[in-house]
């Protein structure tokens, strides 16, 4: 199945006849709710499985140890953002087909190299030794998952959201299985590391890779002029995405020099329902990414209208879910966890309602994805980074774990503010 999906390369001269002649694509064939339904089961599955792995961390280790695995993954997430360009998201709304796959699979691939380099550097010169142990296999975790959802932009643009969800859903489920299966058995946290990121990469390779190759070759001769106006187009949305990882990772940061790595434990188990939160909006607007880009491009009252809609879920979940935390928000963590994080329900509630703002601002991201605005989205994701900065300077050094949760909503609060008074005004929608 390998070789059969390695096998078949473009040439120069064939390559430059497809992208040459830019097609419009018409939207997905599926409707909007159908899409939605198979990204957000599988959104929900991939969510689950992060969090039952930071849940099953909890109970078979100390609060230390987990704070020792999220600071790894507060290291690791921005790097991998920064380098990753979006290239999912850009490749899904990319309605004209400028570039082909081959073109997004190589410049993922030369921001893999970078990414690692980068990654090690840290872990060798300026990290926390017990971390770093664990920094570079999660590193090598989120840059298969990366390389997956590089893939996952060609099958959305291809309208095969089923195979999206079936691959995130089970790649998902094997990495929770090795990893608490590793620890379980009384291996170390870096053995179950280099576990979940065996069992990634090898998903990578025989699944996700070969199911892409059936659908467009997955390897050109590459023109180097190609793949660097393209990383220069998404190197802004790389940056959003990085600055946002960043902003997610700063209390964390903050909280290991003022209060120690146990505190990031607390922190990173009451925070893990946040990615959760993100995910679902994440499935929507990869479902709407398509659609979006569309009436971006044609129909600006039909793109605000879609906005309006998007946001209006987002904050009818995110409402409910901040009311339930509020009310049993503390036997929640008990049982979750252990005893020992139930004090922590104040922080929960918090982590709720800075969980909302970022559903908002993810519906915001794709949205302005689509109207290619990244220096817009640029902007509004360094604002939220230095409110959120400034706030846990203030805040965490005399309230700890409930300072950063008070930090990332009121970050997120500014951030969404800003993004959807820039959508929902009156003036067109279009380039910068």
């Amino acid at each position: 199945m390998l070789q059969g999906a390695y096998q078949t390369t473009v040439q120069p001269a064939e390559r430059a006849a497809v992208l040459d002649q830019p097609r419009v694509v018409a939207p997905a064939r599926g409707s909007l709710a159908r899409g939605a339904l198979w990204l957000l089961s599988s959104h929900v599955s991939y969510a689950a499985c992060q969090w039952a792995a930071l849940a099953a961390l909890a109970k078979l280790g100390s609060a230390a140890s987990l704070g020792h695995f999220g600071l790894a993954l507060a290291v690791a997430t921005p790097v991998v953002m920064v380098t990753g360009f979006a290239l999912r998201t850009v490749q899904a709304t990319d309605v004209h087909r400028r570039y082909a796959f081959s073109d997004y699979l190589s410049v993922r691939l030369i921001a893999n190299l970078i990414a690692a380099a980068i990654m090690g550097a840290v872990a060798l010169a300026a990290f926390e030794r017990a971390a770093a142990a664990i920094l570079i296999p999660i590193g090598v975790a989120k840059l298969a998952d990366a390389t997956s959802e590089t893939c996952y932009g060609l099958a959305q643009r291809h309208d095969r959201l089923r195979f999206v969800a079936l691959s995130k859903a089970t790649r998902g489920a094997l990495g929770l299985m090795a990893l608490v299966a590793v620890v379980g058995l009384g291996g170390t946290l870096e053995q179950g590391a280099w576990a979940l990121a065996a069992a990634w990469t090898a998903f990578l390779l025989g699944i996700d890779l070969p199911a892409a190759g059936m659908l467009e070759p997955i390897f050109a001769w590459p023109d180097p002029w190609t793949l660097w106006r393209l990383a220069r187009e998404s190197a802004p949305l790389g940056a959003v995405n990085g600055v946002l990882a960043v902003t997610q990772s700063v209390p964390r940061y903050l909280l290991a020099v003022t209060h120690g790595a146990a505190a990031v434990g607390y922190f990173t188990a009451v925070s893990s329902l946040g990615p959760a939160l993100d995910q679902l909006a994440g499935s929507v607007g990869h479902a709407a990414a398509a659609r979006l880009g569309w009436a971006a491009s044609a129909d600006g009252e039909r793109f605000r209208g879609l906005v309006i809609r998007l946001l209006g879920v987002a904050t009818a979940i995110s409402g409910t879910l901040a009311l339930g935390a509020a009310l049993g928000g503390r036997q929640f963590l008990a049982m979750a966890y252990t005893p020992d994080y139930a004090t922590y329900r104040t922080a929960l509630v918090l982590v709720i309602v800075a969980a909302g703002f970022t559903m908002m601002n993810s519906v915001s991201f794709f949205a302005l994805v689509a109207a290619r605005r990244p220096r817009m989205q640029l902007a509004i994701q360094c604002l939220g980074l230095v409110t959120t900065l400034a706030f846990a300077t203030l805040l965490i050094p005399r309230f700890a774990v409930n300072g950063a949760a008070m930090a990332l909503a009121l970050g997120g609060a500014a951030m969404t503010a800003v993004s959807a008074y820039a959508l929902l005004r009156g003036r067109s929608i279009g380039p910068e």
